[in-house]
């Protein structure tokens, strides 16, 4: 009698165990669908409509609601500003961390703590990753008819356009003139990249550098394909698989301190359609934000949408972000000296 009490109450014990464990996911759940039941989420962006960021965003919102608990409204806030340093010091700092708001901010801006401290109040290992919509890869473009290889580049001065001293469009250039020779003028005063594509039809510019794959694709492929625009360099840490023949700037440097300016530079790039949460959100709300992150990047009504315009998805998880940032600010201090002198951070 006394071994079937025993058995008797480790049975009962085991099955009140089972009912705990299933009845857990099933409270978060319904918290979350408590919480988020008729609430509006905010997905920030910190470019102006037309950007390929703002872009990408927008039609992540038409589609992540429907997978978080309670189906939220989800919408879009622009907050442009000295290339989106704006809105990723907001989202690290004021954003309020109960899950309501998430943002997209530009990868570089993880290493403006580094480059530029005074400008960049955030430690970018707080942020807490969902993921990234895709891995980017950044390029050069030119309307110049003489302009057609990386060869051509480095046999006269080239003019490129820029939308500002801080922006891709400067840094890229200034970059890969370190790195190869090419001697740039970049002009500023632009207000973005198709203004400077007008003045590089008008003759104005030649063309200018910090053109994403992803934008690429979207905006320009036709141009691209038609041959009336050149892509005669690409800079990532590994070619696109749809430019096999295409440079890789990376693949030309010789020296381990030039790799290392490349890597912190470009690096940022690998995750390049990141989306984090501000830091100190609570546990519960970034488990349910980063479910719902992968369950939209299988989707087939978004993939199909992305589809539709030739827009990239590859996604990248939070841990390989988190660990990709790390490494990155972990840049030896002479590299980043050097990297402040190329991108002329005193100048800003």
């Amino acid at each position: 009698m006394v071994v079937m009490s025993r058995i008797f109450r480790l049975s009962c014990t085991i099955a009140a165990t089972a009912q705990l464990l299933v009845a857990a996911p099933a409270t978060a759940q319904e918290d979350a669908e408590k919480f988020y039941k008729g609430k509006t989420v905010q997905a920030v962006v910190g470019y102006s409509p037309g950007s390929t960021f703002e872009l990408y965003l927008r039609l992540l919102t038409r589609h992540i609601g429907k997978h978080i608990p309670g189906n939220p409204n989800i919408v879009l806030q622009h907050m442009p500003g000295a290339g989106s340093l704006k809105a990723t010091n907001y989202l690290a700092a004021v954003a309020p961390k109960d899950g309501s708001v998430f943002g997209m901010p530009n990868p570089v801006n993880t290493i403006e703590p580094l480059i530029d401290p005074k400008n960049s109040r955030f430690d970018p290992r707080t942020f807490i990753w969902l993921g990234s919509l895709n891995t980017e890869i950044s390029t050069c473009a030119f309307w110049s008819k003489d302009l057609r290889t990386l060869d051509d580049l480095k046999k006269r001065e080239v003019i490129a356009g820029s939308t500002g001293p801080a922006s891709g469009s400067t840094i890229d250039a200034r970059v890969l003139a370190a790195l190869t020779g090419v001697k740039f003028k970049v002009v500023t005063g632009y207000g973005n990249l198709n203004d400077i594509r007008l003045a590089a039809e008008r003759g104005e510019t030649d063309g200018f550098c910090g053109l994403l794959v992803s934008a690429l694709k979207t905006d320009y492929w036709e141009q691209y394909k038609s041959g009336r625009m050149a892509v005669p360099v690409q800079m990532g840490l590994a070619k696109h698989a749809e430019f096999p023949n295409i440079p890789n700037a990376y693949e030309l440097v010789s020296s381990e301190e030039d790799r290392q300016l490349f890597r912190l530079i470009f690096g940022p790039w690998s995750y390049g359609r990141p989306l984090f949460v501000p830091p100190g959100t609570a546990p519960e709300r970034v488990a349910v934000l980063r479910a719902a992150f992968q369950r939209v990047v299988k989707d087939p009504a978004y993939l199909a949408e992305t589809k539709k315009i030739n827009l990239e998805i590859q996604p990248t998880g939070p841990e390989a972000i988190a660990k990709l940032v790390d490494e990155i600010l972990r840049t030896p201090p002479p590299v980043v000296e050097r990297a402040r002198h190329v991108l002329g951070v005193a100048n800003r």
